[in-house]
């Protein structure tokens, strides 16, 4: 899996285009954990995968927040806020490289397709950011 392609890859696709790119990926993912685990553990470690994508840099913005809900739904900005704090930690980012390792390699291709949109839906993936995909790959 080549990460920086895939990261040129989502910076040059129209916010709608990422959208489709992160839900597809999605969609793999979670079907393969849906059929592995039990329905709470899935919901719990996906939403969380996302989480602790959308706080690696630190931040939580608006872009971000209409992004994610576009496939995962049910939070209000505050909401969201509030649990991008909760995964901004070493031990959250520890857990997604453990699914990165632990996923087959088409379902972990999907995976970090997936956080790697997540990542660029301000249209750059910043240092921290970088940092995030050095630990997780």
């Amino acid at each position: 899996m080549n990460v920086q392609s895939i990261i040129n890859y989502c910076t040059n696709l129209s916010y709608r285009d990422l959208e489709n790119f992160a839900g597809e990926n999605y969609l793999t993912v979670y079907n393969y954990m849906k059929r592995n685990y039990d329905g709470e553990k899935v919901n719990t470690l996906l939403i969380g995968s996302i989480f602790t994508c959308v706080a690696a840099d630190g931040k939580f913005n608006d872009d971000e927040w209409r992004f994610i809900s576009s496939f995962i739904g049910g939070y209000s900005y505050d909401e969201a806020f509030a649990v991008a704090g909760e995964f901004y930690n070493d031990e959250a980012q520890d857990i997604v490289r453990q699914l990165v390792e632990l996923f087959p390699s088409d379902v972990s291709e999907a995976f970090v397709s997936l956080c790697l949109a997540v990542l660029c839906v301000d249209g750059r993936v910043a240092d921290y950011e970088h940092y995030f995909l050095n630990k997780i790959l």
